[in-house]
């Protein structure tokens, strides 16, 4: 296929880190277009939502010029004001892609009672001026949409009618396409019962460490339980920022013992090395829209305990579920006492639960979805025949 031939994509993305990142590779990476790739660091998602649009339109015209064939934007971009600057992109099909959406999002304990509803506004208004929009899970879409009808309903007048309804009909649910590994861990071994494990499984935390992820939950059930001798170690790992929630700090005091690891691991083979030797792998998210973390480790054996609700059931049966922090105290305790005494095996080989997941099973539906709206096909990198 030769170059002239390959579809022209624009590819917007003012919050590049973590799982937003992980996106970017996978999906230019994936489909043979000609892609002109557009991000910004991710920090400071706040000025993000608020300046993006005008930094681009300002600093990146030339680009933006194009011509594409489609467009594919985060929502973090405000679309209806870059739309607005760069004229030329309201000709351009685009597709607005939710990795999170900020009308479901919490609010931190300390600014309880005064979310600031201008950001999931700001969402709402990129998804009015999409032709299409794609959310990473169906508690996403929905949460979303939900809540889209309920602050709508509080407007006092000239609400434009059949909003809600527009985006819904124009939504899709498309996963992440996550690159899974190929590593012996997915098979799922365990420590054999006996002496090796006496010290108790290992309970991972592999989020970020932000107030979102619940940190002050995860910990907390580990210092309970370390106080009544409950057998278990820990690793820490994740992504970090300047400023962490200050429990990380106070568990790596009390913790320290138990601590098998701790701290970010920029290698990708030292980080699926240790998801490869963890029993446990938690989430006590407040929010999760996907759960990338979790299903990573869930691809490398770990045994998943995660909250009955968010995205999580749309993964994990209702036995890798937890209803409350009481509850998942007393699961975690379970299990570290069963796991030591031989009793129980932990790590299992959990690869169909992950593989809808995979890259190669998500990219074509991204491939069928641009094309429709490009309305032209968009191949698989894997197509490509010679350049």
């Amino acid at each position: 296929m030769s170059a002239v031939s390959r579809p022209r994509i624009l590819y917007v993305e003012p919050y590049e880190a973590g799982s937003h990142a992980a996106f970017t590779r996978a999906l230019t990476g994936g489909l043979d277009a000609e892609w002109t790739v557009l991000t910004l660091p991710g920090r400071h998602w706040k000025w993000r939502m608020r300046g993006s649009a005008a930094w681009l339109a300002r600093e990146r015209s030339r680009e933006l010029r194009g011509p594409f064939d489609a467009m594919v934007a985060s929502s973090y971009l405000p679309l209806a004001e870059l739309v607005g600057l760069a004229p030329s992109l309201a000709a351009v099909p685009r597709l607005l892609y939710f990795h999170e959406n900020q009308l479901a999002f919490p609010v931190r304990a300390e600014f309880a009672g005064e979310r600031d509803l201008h950001f999931g506004f700001t969402q709402l208004v990129s998804a009015l001026a999409a032709d299409g929009c794609a959310f990473n899970s169906a508690w996403n879409r929905d949460s979303f949409l939900d809540a889209a009808r309920e602050l709508l309903g509080r407007m006092p007048d000239a609400v434009p009618a059949g909003w809600v309804e527009r985006v819904a009909e124009r939504s899709v649910v498309l996963p992440l396409p996550v690159a899974l590994p190929e590593h012996p861990g997915a098979e799922g071994a365990d420590v054999p019962p006996g002496p090796g494990r006496a010290a108790g499984p290992v309970v991972l935390w592999n989020h970020r460490w932000e107030h979102d992820k619940g940190p002050e939950r995860f910990f907390g059930a580990l210092f309970r339980l370390a106080e009544r001798g409950v057998p278990f170690r820990a690793a820490v790992c994740g992504e970090q920022f300047r400023e962490a929630p200050p429990v990380f700090e106070e568990a790596r005091a009390r913790l320290g013992p138990r601590l098998l690891h701790w701290g970010w691991i920029p290698e990708p083979r030292a980080y699926w090395d240790l998801l490869a030797r963890s029993q446990i792998v938690v989430s006590t998210a407040r929010h999760e829209f996907f759960g990338l973390a979790v299903l990573e480790a869930t691809h490398l054996g770990a045994r998943p305990l995660v909250p009955d609700g968010l995205c999580y059931p749309e993964i994990y049966p209702a036995e890798f579920r937890y209803a409350g922090e009481a509850a998942l105290e007393a699961e975690l305790e379970r299990l570290c006492r069963a796991w030591t005494a031989g009793t129980l095996a932990l790590r299992a080989d959990r690869r169909a639960w992950t593989a809808p997941f995979a890259a190669e099973r998500v990219l074509p539906r991204y491939a069928e979805r641009l094309g429709a709206l490009a309305g032209r096909a968009v191949p698989l990198a894997r197509d490509r025949g010679p350049r």
